[in-house]
């Protein structure tokens, strides 16, 4: 082998820039992000030794990788392989299910603010949706919702459990009784993406409504505990003949290290537990400022804050990136509240500066 093929393509003058000159050409890359959920503690260490193993295969597609994990996702989750759909994030997931459940003359029904992909994409498919407000205590009006579903006969739903911006959640009890008296008239589809992330997750889960037969979609994603945002892998847990029809709208597959860290990632516990742990106690110190400064925020269970600033958020954004940060984006009509997601000790304690510095506390 060549020097310059073993190199791939140095030597032909391809240089790799620096860190300070790629920098200069890309600039938003010298600030610190804290706008997008991700989970900053990942990948675990298994799962980079995975990569590296595998990093000369991804030169294949990952067909039959991807067998290796929806067996080992449908071990874990207690049902069969034909209940798994695999998919490029749950954004991918949330596509499909718009693709294969909106259409002109359909009706879907969601809460807004929230993960809004499912919804924009049933719109942009030229279905009605049926945008519900939260309650005044920003968590989703499930009652507001049935009564729209039932009412407009909708053929999708969707739940996002726990809820983002927010980051209030339902209990178990109010998400079973909505999913099954609204899968009566359609698809409900509930976003469990967050739910990894609590410490009772088993006790929250609904996924036995899937294996009891109910037309309800289960969207998780590699990207919150397992620390994968940037691998794009995503499922859901559903009756094989919903996956199927939503299966026939996907133009795409996952990337092969994708695949590949997914499945080391499935059953590291001990990471997930360091994640949980790590989060967890993050928002609690981030929250312990927000008292210190009286800033009011939703009790949330996520890997994010959401809290009043009292500034438009636009300016407010502004103000963060001038000190250095990316905070979370509009969520119209909390106009003047942001969305924190929760970094790394070091990133808090920077930004924690940058709040006393906007706050005076």
């Amino acid at each position: 082998m060549s020097l310059g093929l073993a190199l791939g393509g140095r030597a032909l003058g391809q240089a790799i820039p620096d860190a300070q000159s790629q920098a200069a050409r890309y600039p938003e890359l010298k600030y610190i992000n804290l706008a997008g959920n991700e989970n900053p503690f990942g990948p675990s260490q298994k799962v980079s030794m995975a990569i590296m193993r595998e990093v000369g295969n991804s030169c294949r597609y990952p067909f039959r990788e991807e067998e290796i994990l929806k067996d080992r996702i449908a071990a874990r989750e207690g049902v069969t392989p034909d209940h798994i759909l695999l998919g490029n994030g749950c954004d991918e997931i949330l596509a499909l299910a718009a693709a294969a459940y909106a259409a002109p003359g359909k009706t879907v029904v969601s809460a807004k603010p929230t993960y809004l992909q499912l919804g924009e994409h049933a719109e942009k498919r030229g279905a009605h949706v049926e945008w519900v407000s939260h309650t005044k205590s920003m968590q989703h009006d499930l009652d507001a919702m049935l009564d729209a579903v039932e009412k407009q006969e909708a053929a999708l739903s969707y739940v996002c459990n726990p809820d983002t911006p927010t980051g209030t959640i339902r209990t178990p009890a109010e998400i079973r009784e909505y999913c099954i008296k609204a899968s009566n008239t359609g698809v409900v589809f509930l976003d469990e993406v967050y739910l990894e992330l609590l410490p009772d997750f088993e006790a929250q889960t609904q996924v036995d409504l899937v294996k009891q037969g109910y037309p309800v979609v289960i969207g998780r994603s590699f990207s919150k505990m397992h620390g994968l945002a940037g691998h794009r892998i995503g499922y859901a847990i559903g009756d094989p003949k919903i996956l199927e029809k939503m299966g026939r709208h996907k133009m795409s597959s996952p990337s092969y290290l994708g695949v590949i860290a997914a499945i080391a990632s499935v059953d590291d516990d001990r990471f997930h537990a360091q994640s949980k742990r790590l989060i967890a106690e993050g928002r609690e110190q981030y929250c312990e400022l927000l008292d210190t400064l009286g800033l009011h925020y939703t009790p949330s269970v996520g890997n994010f804050v959401f809290h009043k600033t009292g500034i438009e958020i636009r300016s407010f954004q502004k103000m963060m990136k001038e000190r250095g940060f990316l905070v979370g984006r509009p969520f119209p009509p909390y106009e003047d509240w942001c969305r924190i997601s929760i970094g790394t000790q070091k990133e808090m304690e920077s930004y924690k500066a940058a709040m006393l510095d906007v706050f005076g506390g």
